[in-house]
């Protein structure tokens, strides 16, 4: 009956983004073709984004090829085989399952389903800059007053920072101290990881966020939003965090719920939010869509038995 619901509600709330989102560009149409007309005239900003693509991914190469160290080593090559097909896999399949079946399938370890927890774990230290800065941008999301924010110097803020990485903490440790059977085999690679191993994990974490962000960032700046920089970087940090905690369908690996995240966040700062949906369909493009199929030529690659 709880599956039913949950299906019910991700339905629900994933039809009320796309009426959202249909809504918004229907009332701008003119807007949101300007803003491409906008990026074409700037294509050295888009080539600058572009460029930084690589990067974005190769912060998830190197999480992928330290977090599997404590049961195997691979290779560089490996890392790439195993991140790039996953997006491709996880580009059409529910909460990117694809993306757990790629980076399992593409290591040579005898016991590959040891490889799962050690694959949460690198997820959820993504989770500590999306919780430290999204806290930030729903605090200031609640506001009444938005356009008189300036940076804060609010207590307010680093309360909810340490909040935020406390939850996440308090999720590993619970999630390490159980000692059911069938989760042993997750867990045990886990508490094998050592501080070193969970530092250069949550570095290359906060590096990917900041990556995405500044090419968010650079899509923005052709726009001419009168916002602050600090206000800009606020709304991708609340879409982070919105992404993450909505119930809804991954449709096409979240195509949708980041528009519409960071568009309900400049909507309520009064901006016109049509081009600011078309900027994150661009990256969304560029980051999420041609990897993707850049992945495809790396599923064949992937051992589907083991050796």
């Amino acid at each position: 009956m709880k599956k039913y619901l949950l299906i019910v509600i991700k339905v629900f709330v994933t039809l009320l983004v796309l009426i959202f989102l249909y809504e918004k560009i229907r009332e701008d149409q003119s807007g949101f073709l300007a803003a491409f007309q906008l990026f074409k005239d700037n294509l050295g900003v888009l080539l600058l984004v572009i460029l930084l693509m690589p990067l974005n991914w190769l912060m998830e190469v190197l999480k992928w090829k330290f977090s599997i160290q404590p049961i195997t080593h691979i290779t560089f090559s490996n890392a790439i085989i195993g991140v790039l097909a996953g997006v491709a896999m996880g580009f059409v399949t529910p909460h990117a399952i694809g993306d757990y079946f790629a980076k399992v399938f593409s290591i040579s370890h005898q016991d590959r389903k040891k490889a799962l927890g050690l694959i949460l774990i690198s997820r959820l230290m993504q989770m500590l800059p999306t919780a430290l800065f999204g806290l930030i941008a729903f605090y200031i999301y609640s506001q009444k007053s938005l356009a008189q924010i300036d940076i804060p110097i609010s207590i307010t803020y680093p309360i909810l920072s340490v909040l935020g990485v406390l939850i996440v903490i308090i999720f590993l440790i619970l999630f390490l101290k159980r000692k059911h059977p069938r989760i042993n085999d997750y867990v045990q690679p886990v508490k094998s990881m050592g501080l070193k191993l969970i530092s250069i994990l949550a570095g290359l974490s906060f590096l990917r966020y900041l990556v995405f962000s500044t090419q968010f960032l650079l899509l923005l700046s052709v726009l001419g939003l009168k916002l602050s920089l600090f206000l800009q970087f606020m709304g991708i940090a609340f879409m982070f965090l919105a992404k993450s905690i909505l119930p809804t369908f991954n449709f096409l690996s979240d195509l949708g719920v980041r528009e519409f995240s960071v568009a309900l966040f400049f909507d309520n700062l009064e901006v016109e939010v049509a081009s600011i949906i078309a900027s994150g369909l661009i990256l969304w493009l560029i980051n999420i869509a041609l990897p993707a199929f850049i992945g495809l030529f790396f599923i064949p690659q992937l051992k589907l038995k083991n050796t």
